[in-house]
């Protein structure tokens, strides 16, 4: 029995090597790199924003000519004219969403913005022609609110963004006009009008952390013109002594903080 053994392992001795040789050599890979974190504009947002609006009223009047006996409704209508510049600040919120492809991000956002500051002119006429002196327009006028519709475009820089911005803007405008003749009478009509028009504007963002983003944004709005009527009340040939047109346009620049929900992109290799 001990040869036995003695013969075996021998054996077994003799023939490993050879057995080895017939195995496949072990072959070893690299573990894959971890996949990047990048950052996407792509998703949904809300935020508010706050800063400053400078209007213009550009203001010009119709005269009915029927009403006046004592009054040239021609020279009243050019001494009448003049631009008005509500001017104060703006605040409001606003939500959206954006899509990233490459370096393009394009979206959509709304938003809703309380207006402050009221601009106003008293005119005193002298004689015009047969006008009688101290003839008189006062008016005044201010947005109290302001809503925007608007597309957006721009080019991502990782975490910055450079776009422009437009669409269609609605508006609340308050205004009061008031006319006379020196102790014969004094017509009145105070008005709030709601204008939809247009905005155009441009404007910078970035995030400083994957959810929050600060901006800076200019808008240049435009809501068209608002027609008050002044009515008669002495010596009426016709319901109205004037009608005052009111074109209202303004320029806002305004910071904002946004909330974009999501995060970043996990890139697939």
């Amino acid at each position: 029995m001990r040869k036995l053994v003695i013969a075996l392992g021998a054996i077994a001795a003799l023939t490993a090597p050879a057995m080895s040789a017939d195995l496949p050599a072990r072959t070893y890979t690299k573990a894959p790199p971890p996949a990047a974190v990048v950052f996407s504009w792509t998703g949904f947002y809300v935020g508010g924003s706050a800063g400053g609006h400078w209007g213009e009223e550009r203001l010009t009047t119709t005269t009915e000519p029927a009403n006046f006996i004592l009054g040239h409704p021609a020279a009243f209508d050019a001494a009448s004219g003049t631009t008005l510049k509500p001017q104060g600040w703006i605040a409001g919120v606003q939500a959206g969403y954006n899509w990233q492809v490459s370096q393009f991000v394009v979206g959509i956002e709304a938003d809703a913005n309380w207006l402050d500051g009221t601009a106003s002119r008293a005119a005193v006429f002298g004689r015009l022609g047969p006008a009688r002196a101290g003839t008189f327009m006062n008016n005044a006028a201010k947005a109290t609110f302001l809503a925007t519709v608007r597309g957006r475009a721009g080019i991502a820089f990782d975490r910055s963004l450079i776009y422009v911005t437009g669409g269609v803007a609605f508006g609340e405008l308050k205004t009061t006009d008031t006319t006379g003749f020196p102790l014969l009478y004094i017509d009145t009509t105070t008005a709030t009008t709601h204008r939809t028009g247009w905005t155009l504007g441009a404007g910078a963002e970035h995030a400083f952390n994957n959810n929050w983003s600060v901006k800076a944004e200019y808008l240049y709005v435009d809501l068209g013109t608002v027609n008050v009527a002044i009515a008669c009340t002495v010596g009426c040939a016709l319901p109205n002594d004037h009608v005052v047109h009111h074109r209202y346009t303004d320029n806002i620049g305004r910071i904002g903080l946004n909330y974009r929900f999501g995060g970043p992109v996990v890139a697939k290799y």
